[in-house]
């Protein structure tokens, strides 16, 4: 048995039910920067190469913003800034960037009050998505809805049925479809679709109302006139994706796709990965509620091995029984196609793609090459995660519950937070 979300939000993003159904504790995170502390997880490296590495804390700001940030200190492309994973934006994050030090170049001269050199390494290759094994994690939940005695028991009771089905639903959580704008998927089908216009639209004059005032002025501006030299002006610096792409208007009147290709192929990618998120979130909520539990295999199922930290290991196999209760060192995967097509039948392929065709997709998706993004091959992901070295201590002091624990890499922490938390509105709760 599943619980219904009631958040508009979570329906929005796929994120339809939730694994537990405890009542939640209500509350707030990050009403502090300290209240949500993340670390990387580091593969093991060597300690020679031409690039340097640095180990930089960031306190609220995102990744990207700090990629961009280091690309002008240094001078040096964009693309030339590797890292390893996207960190929250609120919140203190240590993690890992690889960029070339130009000679005479002082690494710690990079600190700046939002970003803090704490060490340097070398490295022989730029770090890139998905080379980590995961995030440390250290939460402070405030303001709980319930008295502290009660949420002590709940949060027990909600980490155990956690247990019982096998670990926590493993959604996309809300930062991978935006925060303040969470409409990263819809850009992401646009493009999909072939819909170039209304993709680029979404991007530039779709105001949210979670979004700085002067951010959704600047859209409204842009979606009624469609002045693109006049909403350059209008649009502020920070927003520097969204005036790349009116930059390229002014100079290429109706040159969408053109515009679209303007922007770094991660940032077009990002969009076309929300979309095949989204498309997981939804058949993981139906999932959820056919079979009620993250552990019973059904026919067709890829099936893998897990490493010491919740990552899945090839080789994979697929399951040819049905309702068959999965092992404890494996895991359940769901194989989102892009631009390859898989001959797997079972659950939750075929939900898969019909979920595709409900919006008028049909894998391969080939309009991704007009847009550069050609061998995409799609996203393969588990179907849950379960949290390690978990502790939890409620604070009379301050009437607050602290969570400490490790994820696998891709995991996201506000999908636990979720199932402790179970807030009606996400973005007034932190998230």
């Amino acid at each position: 048995m599943v619980m219904q979300t009631s958040s508009d939000l979570d329906l929005f993003l796929g994120l339809e039910v939730y694994g537990t159904t405890t009542r939640g504790i209500g509350g707030v995170i990050r009403k502090r920067l300290e209240d949500f502390i993340v670390e990387e997880i580091p593969l093991q490296g060597g300690s020679t190469g031409n690039l340097a590495l640095l180990i930089i804390e960031k306190r609220g700001i995102d990744t990207l913003t700090a990629a961009v940030k280091l690309a002008e200190k240094l001078k040096i492309p964009l693309k030339h800034v590797g890292f390893a994973g996207l960190k929250d934006t609120r919140s203190i994050s240590r993690q890992r960037f690889t960029v070339k030090i130009p000679e005479g170049v002082d690494p710690f001269s990079l600190s700046n009050r939002n970003m803090k050199i704490l060490a340097v390494y070398r490295a022989k290759k730029h770090l890139r998505p998905g080379m980590l094994l995961g995030n440390k994690f250290s939460i402070t939940i405030r303001d709980l809805e319930v008295p502290l005695s009660e949420a002590e028991e709940l949060v027990q009771n909600t980490l155990s049925q956690i247990a019982e089905i096998g670990g926590v639903p493993n959604f996309y959580g809300y930062q991978r479809f935006g925060i303040n704008r969470p409409n990263t998927h819809i850009i992401g089908k646009y493009i999909i679709q072939g819909k170039y216009e209304e993709a680029v639209m979404e991007l530039l004059a779709s105001p949210y109302p979670n979004e700085p005032q002067s951010h959704r002025e600047a859209r409204e501006f842009l979606a009624e006139t469609m002045d693109f030299k006049k909403a350059l002006k209008v649009f502020p610096k920070s927003l520097i994706f969204e005036r790349q792409v009116i930059k390229w208007l002014i100079k290429n009147p109706q040159d969408y796709v053109g515009a679209l290709k303007s922007l770094p192929k991660y940032v077009l990618t990002l969009y076309v990965d929300a979309y095949l998120a989204y498309v997981f979130n939804k058949a993981l909520s139906e999932r959820l509620r056919k079979v009620g539990s993250l552990k019973i295999v059904l026919e067709g199922d890829i099936i893998a091995r897990s490493d010491a930290y919740g990552n899945p290991l090839r080789p994979t196999y697929i399951a040819k029984l049905d309702n068959i209760e999965l092992k404890d060192d494996e895991m359940i995967l769901a194989f989102i196609p892009a631009c390859s097509v898989t001959k797997a039948r079972g659950f939750m392929n075929d939900l898969i793609i019909s979920l595709f065709r409900k919006d008028g997709i049909e894998p391969p998706l080939k309009r991704l090459e007009e847009i550069g993004l050609q061998g995409r091959l799609g996203l393969v992901r588990q179907l849950a995660f379960k949290p390690l070295d978990l502790m939890y201590q409620v604070n009379r002091s301050d009437n607050s519950v602290e969570l400490h624990f490790s994820l696998p890499k891709s995991s996201y922490a506000t999908m636990l937070l979720r199932e402790v938390m179970k807030p009606k509105d996400p973005i007034a709760s932190g998230y």
